[in-house]
């Protein structure tokens, strides 16, 4: 029983230091960590509630005060990077959107482009979008206009549908390993202008490059006037210290209740990596994930999202 109470200080204290590792160190390792604090906080009550029962004396109690405080901490984070909420319920434009990484090795194209027709969306966000490459000419009907897959760029890394002309539309590279995954374009709905942006980030855990991406990109966005609906692959969860530098740098804000994104095995486990974020006045009114993944190795989003009346006039 002395040894299990011991490794169970021990579980507690480790998650505790993972837990506060991301602020205190710039490596590219704590990044990458930083993604998963929801699930180290949650790791280090369960250790730290389990010790406790274990130990039975004074002493065991810090670890369990220092997770409930780390757990808050966490939930703070959450709050400072969600939107606020809408000044007033008035007029406005509803917008639904679609962000979705199919996976370049996809058999299902087919079943995807049928469910993108039905789904009638104003603005789809597609990712790693080869397997829908052969169903574009049937998707137009419903989306007339499309940028990436031989429109501006002929990679399909990055595609974006919509139903409303894409002004000033362009891709640029984040860095040597991201081209074109960058893109921006302007719509206008009703005499007022929003700014659309898609991202498709590389991974955390390849050096520092994320960071370097993310850099650059802060520097583009910041540089647009206006709203801004942004959607795409972050490959982590908002709770990354880089991401949220982006964040507070750019003033995007997310869903207060992201839905978990990939991997689609991992349920309740899994992470917010594929995120819908806009900057206010935009608001995003609901956002759901879409539950068949389609042969995807992540699930879809579906947001509806408010363009409030005269936000940006032509």
């Amino acid at each position: 029983m002395r040894v299990l109470s011991i490794l169970l200080g021990a579980c507690a204290v480790f998650t505790l230091f993972l837990g506060i590792l991301p602020s205190i160190s710039h490596f590219w390792v704590a990044a990458f960590i930083g993604g998963m604090r929801t699930h180290i906080a949650a790791a280090a009550l369960l250790f730290s509630i389990a010790f406790v029962f274990s130990q039975r004396s004074a002493l065991s109690v810090l670890p369990f005060v220092a997770s409930v405080l780390l757990c808050l901490w966490v939930w703070s984070i959450h709050q400072t990077i969600s939107q606020p909420e809408p000044v007033s319920d008035g007029g406005g434009e509803m917008l639904k959107v679609i962000e979705f990484n199919i996976l370049g090795s996809n058999r299902h194209g087919a079943e995807i482009a049928r469910w993108l027709e039905r789904e009638n969306a104003d603005l789809v966000y597609a990712l790693e979008s080869p397997p829908i490459v052969g169903e574009i000419s049937a998707l137009s009907d419903v989306y007339p206009y499309r940028a990436g897959c031989g429109e501006l760029v002929s990679d399909c890394d990055l595609m974006v549908m919509s139903k409303y002309p894409l002004e000033d539309a362009g891709f640029r590279s984040m860095g040597a390993f991201s081209g074109d995954r960058f893109f921006h374009a302007r719509i206008e709905i009703n005499g007022s202008a929003v700014n659309i942006v898609a991202m498709h980030l590389t991974k955390p855990y390849f050096d520092a490059l994320q960071r370097q991406e993310l850099i650059v990109a802060t520097r583009w966005i910041r540089g647009i006037e206006g709203p801004v609906i942004l959607a795409g692959d972050f490959n982590s969860s908002l709770l990354s210290p880089d991401i949220q530098n982006f964040m507070m740098a750019t003033g995007l804000r997310s869903y207060a209740r992201e839905p978990r994104t990939w991997p689609v095995g991992a349920w309740s486990l899994g992470l917010p990596i594929d995120h819908v974020l806009v900057r206010p006045p935009v608001h995003i009114k609901s956002l759901r994930r879409v539950e068949d993944n389609m042969g995807s190795n992540h699930y879809g989003l579906a947001a509806e999202i408010v363009l409030p009346s005269a936000v940006m006039p032509r």
